[in-house]
């Protein structure tokens, strides 16, 4: 880099290529099994914003990776790089053929433990999109990847920098243990519901008749709500938008459940006034006595995607909604189970936010590392 663009910076930096601090290795087993590699990992493995390898697959299952990677070498996928999967090695295998195993060229010039927070900011995913080519799969190249420019600090603010990622990564694994462990909680409490036997059971459709909702065209949702319309949409394939259009709807909470796609079972709580697609089912009618809340969760807990209709396209119709059988205790008690899962969900909203935060807290770090200088968690 030229002398003038290193005089922007603070004393002791200097700009870089990525190229020329960071390489790509081309380390290959042709025959993993015989070499001793017992885990590959795909790009299904990668969890976007995770650091962590958290899932694998057996060599021995077969598989025809060949690019080997190391403990302490970075992964990231370089097709459908706006994915954002970047993650640690902290075992050895091989990977797909779509993903990239970086490592610092000399740990005296970049520490290597820095890197995978390089890979992880803003700058570096936009210049690996920006640099992606194809349209159904795009994928970035190396040489693309190793002209990406940034600020390298001295090693001593690298030390000081690393210190203020690893606490804010030590966070962040607390808060996904925290949030890990209310999932069992959950299934527990559903499973309890569900399996009263001093409680008369229904079929949902003796109590709700569900229907679907009618027309909204993805392309009519604009990017972001407006001044002049709040209202929601709900639609099976994850649609959750605003619209200005009068359409049918509905102005009181509600259930509904993903009909088609890959929302498909999922069912959700309105909180008011919505409009809901012919993509979800609601109920036009319900049984006063039940309160649409336990509704919800009775059918959360029922795993309506065990009752789905087919694999490419699944599909999710009033009949095998309205044959469901649940529980149907008093109101009062139906009370008590909707406070003691609300109580849940305001959990896990807790610490979704808070996660959230010190996510965006450890990248703007990194960040501003990269620009030429960094500020603490």
């Amino acid at each position: 880099m030229s002398d003038k663009n290193n005089k922007a910076l603070k004393p002791g930096w200097r700009r870089v290529k990525f190229g020329d601090v960071v390489r790509l290795s081309k380390a290959r087993s042709q025959d993993p099994l015989a070499d001793g590699i017992e885990r590959y990992v795909g790009l299904e493995h990668l969890e976007p914003g995770d650091l962590r390898i958290r899932r694998w697959g057996s060599v021995a299952e077969g598989v025809t990776f060949t690019s080997v990677f190391q403990p302490g070498q970075v992964l990231f996928g370089k097709r459908r790089a706006y994915q954002r999967k970047v993650a640690v090695a902290d075992f050895s295998g091989v990977c797909s053929g779509d993903i990239y195993v970086l490592e610092s060229k000399d740990p005296k010039v970049l520490l290597p433990e820095l890197l995978p927070f390089i890979c992880q900011t803003v700058a570096f995913f936009d210049h690996a999109v920006g640099t992606s080519a194809g349209s159904l799969s795009p994928r970035t190249n190396w040489t693309s990847l190793a002209d990406f420019d940034f600020a390298v600090p001295p090693m001593e603010e690298q030390h000081r920098t690393l210190s203020l990622l690893h606490a804010g990564l030590s966070a962040v694994d607390e808060l996904q243990t925290a949030v890990a462990a209310l999932l069992p909680l959950r299934r527990s409490m559903e499973t309890r519901l569900l399996s009263t036997d001093a409680v008369p059971r229904q079929k949902v459709g003796d109590i709700a008749k569900f229907t679907s909702g009618r027309g909204i065209r993805v392309s009519d949702l604009p990017k972001a709500p407006s001044e002049a319309s709040q209202i929601p949409v709900y639609g099976g394939n994850g649609i959750s938008g605003y619209t200005d259009a009068v359409m049918e709807g509905t102005s009181e909470p509600t259930v509904v459940i993903g009909r088609v796609g890959q929302f498909c079972g999922v069912t959700s709580m309105t909180a008011g006034p919505c409009w809901i697609t012919d993509n979800a089912l609601y109920p036009a009618k319900i049984s006063p006595e039940i309160y649409p809340e336990f509704l919800a969760i009775c059918l959360r807990a029922s795993n309506l995607n065990r009752s789905k209709l087919g694999e490419y396209l699944p599909l999710i119709t009033q009949e095998v909604v309205h044959k469901i059988e649940i529980p149907v205790p008093p109101r009062s008690a139906q009370s008590v189970a909707i406070d003691e899962f609300a109580q849940i969900v305001a959990a896990e909203t807790s610490l979704m936010r808070r996660l959230s935060r010190t996510r965006s807290l450890v990248m703007q770090v990194a960040s501003q590392m990269l620009q030429g200088g960094a500020s603490g968690i």
